[in-house]
């Protein structure tokens, strides 16, 4: 038996769905479930998951514990987490630490800890291979506090005036490669330089989860 979460939930025949699960062992596993309508996501299950030649069988599902609480912002927060974990993340990937890591991340977010999901971000953008290097400059020297920067082609970053468009003091870089969220500019310029990456990766793909919340911001 597995804990696990529902990242990703479709109807197949009947009483059954097509899930894309994120089990204990740090994997994401794409499953038929039978009963698995009743799934939903953002509460953990147990459940056996069983290999199969095309697409694993998930059985035995129950609740392994009290679904999180979550509405307004916080739920489309929390569905923002699963579809960038869905596709930026292949099947079958394994990623030590992404189950526990995705568990603190869903219940912070619950407590409107909105670091929690900077920190998610940038896990799966590491995973990816796309988040870069920022202590240091394209030439491998030590970023200068005062200095201005600019992450060049997504990749590294480049001295340049201060006027510059998206360039941030060295100390700034540095903030963000410590990943110290909790700081409000630091959490304001990771949130900024998270979406900007994020979008190079997965190409441009919309994302349903961020539309939401920005007609709900426009509702306010």
């Amino acid at each position: 038996m597995y804990r696990f979460w529902v990242i990703r939930k479709q109807p197949y025949r009947e009483n059954s769905a097509l899930l894309t699960v994120l089990a204990d062992n740090d994997r994401l596993t794409r499953c038929i479930a039978r009963g698995g309508s009743t799934a939903s996501e953002f509460q953990p299950l147990f459940g056996l998951l069983t290999s199969k030649k095309n697409l694993a069988s998930l059985s035995k599902i129950e609740p392994a514990g009290s679904r999180v609480p979550l509405q307004g912002t916080q739920l489309i927060s929390a569905l923002y987490l699963n579809e960038i974990t869905n596709w930026i993340l292949p099947e079958g990937a394994e990623e030590e630490g992404l189950f526990d890591l995705y568990t603190d991340s869903v219940k912070g977010i619950s407590l409107k800890s909105f670091d929690a999901l900077r920190r998610f971000e940038r896990f799966l953008l590491e995973a990816a291979g796309t988040y870069p290097v920022l202590d240091v400059d394209r030439n491998g020297k030590r970023l200068h506090d005062q200095r201005y920067y600019r992450l060049h082609d997504f990749q590294e970053l480049v001295e340049v005036n201060s006027g510059e468009v998206d360039a941030l003091y060295g100390a700034d870089w540095r903030a963000l490669s410590m990943g110290i969220y909790t700081e409000a500019v630091t959490a304001a310029h990771a949130k900024w330089l998270h979406r900007s990456l994020l979008n190079h990766t997965l190409g441009g793909r919309r994302l349903v989860s961020r539309e939401m919340l920005s007609e709900v911001r426009k509702s306010k």
